[in-house]
């Protein structure tokens, strides 16, 4: 079956009132071309098994940038800003902002069609920034490459056993005891319970609005936890939610349509230097 197509804004308003459901909310991402997977930076070129050292070097590194912040989920969303492999996904709750992503202008990919990216997420799956659960699965970041191995836990453990035993059991762990001490540094109230499915989950957070970017663009993310090893990100499951995917197609139409709309380039991303580049594309003299 053919994958569906958007070549216009209306088409896109018909698809997201078609995927609208009870109990879930629609947020979007936009890519320039189809990606065979849909994971974070983190997730390519081997960054994932250095990832507490990219966290700790670039903290070293820019000490006033991070200076009394203790929440490693905004810790991150900064590094994400600056560029850095993280395991968080920008999404966006505007599905126009998604679309301009999917038709942004490049020559390497112009003349290929667009990724548009729909997830209908379970309320149960979105989380606020300061969230218990944000917390456990953020701190994972922070943990070495082969020190976190919940998949050998778990065999160590009868899931037959009374489920309150076995949470502490869990708990009990040495891989388990380290992320809890990661946590307590960030908040010393935390009880001393990780839910293992929290763990190996992908969670949509909605972050503080604390930079224009953010703000201009909606934005949110979603966080990857782990897939039984820290070695692995967690998958998208259907029992939670998948992603999506629809062709964009007419990239040059839609990019006019948006600029109409006020979607232009120095409105997405808000920083002087890009003004800059934005007016001098407009009113440059062939």
């Amino acid at each position: 079956m053919d994958e569906p197509k958007i070549n216009s804004i209306s088409t896109l308003l018909e698809l997201i009132s078609k995927t609208k459901k009870d109990g879930h909310s629609l947020y979007f991402r936009g890519q320039k071309k189809k990606y065979e997977t849909i994971k974070p930076s983190i997730d390519r070129n081997g960054f994932l098994e250095s990832e507490d050292k990219l966290f700790k070097e670039f903290i070293i590194r820019n000490p006033d940038e991070f200076k009394g912040q203790k929440s490693t989920f905004e810790i991150l969303t900064k590094m994400q800003h600056y560029g850095l492999p993280t395991r968080l996904l920008d999404i966006t709750t505007n599905p126009l902002v998604a679309l301009f992503f999917a038709v942004e202008p490049d020559k390497d990919t112009d003349s290929e069609a667009g990724d548009f990216i729909i997830y209908a997420i379970p309320d149960k799956f979105i989380k606020y920034y300061d969230s218990d659960t944000v917390s456990v699965v953020s701190n994972v970041v922070k943990r070495p490459y082969n020190k976190l191995d919940i998949s050998k836990i778990s065999r160590k453990i009868s899931e037959d056993e009374d489920k309150s035993k076995w949470i502490k059991r869990f708990n009990s762990q040495s891989h388990i005891q380290y992320l809890l001490h990661e946590i307590k540094d960030e908040k010393p109230y935390f009880s001393h319970v990780i839910e293992k499915d929290h763990l190996q989950s992908i969670w949509c957070v909605k972050p503080l609005l604390n930079n224009r970017r953010i703000i201009k663009q909606d934005g949110a993310f979603l966080l990857f936890g782990i897939d039984g090893t820290k070695k692995k990100l967690a998958n998208y499951k259907k029992e939670e939610f998948e992603p999506l995917r629809f062709k964009v197609e007419n990239k040059s139409v839609l990019r006019d349509q948006l600029e109409l709309l006020g979607f232009s380039k120095d409105k997405i991303y808000p920083e002087m230097d890009t003004t800059a580049d934005y007016l001098k594309q407009k009113y440059e003299k062939a």
